[in-house]
């Protein structure tokens, strides 16, 4: 069993929707897209890890990869954050779909 990182201690609920096949490219760059919420100093946030490469044509044109934000929870509202972040995961029956709903939610959100 691996510890937890220091930085995902804070984290609630994790899921990555994508990643690169490592049997594909064992070498090479690793990928990915994943949607956590976690508890911040002063409530919860539902963030967007966007790591995909620059010619993957996944989600949606204009979307860099980065960090966004996609909603913010007062400290009251922790199983209301927790079920948003499983809801934005599995928004769709694919990956590529999840990652286009993502996209569309970061798209209006700030990027980090």
């Amino acid at each position: 069993m691996h510890p937890i990182a220091e930085s995902k201690k804070n984290h609630l609920w994790s899921k990555i929707v994508w990643h690169t096949d490592p049997d594909e490219s064992p070498l090479g760059p690793f990928h990915h897209a994943e949607v956590y919420c976690c508890e911040e100093s002063n409530g919860y946030a539902i963030w967007y890890v966007r790591r995909l490469a620059k010619d993957d044509q996944r989600g949606m044109s204009g979307v860099d990869s980065g960090d966004y934000l996609l909603d913010f929870f007062p400290q009251t509202a922790r199983d209301e954050a927790i079920e948003r972040a499983v809801l934005v995961a599995n928004s769709g029956t694919s990956a590529d779909e999840i990652i286009m709903a993502l996209d569309k939610l970061a798209a209006a959100s700030k990027k980090v």
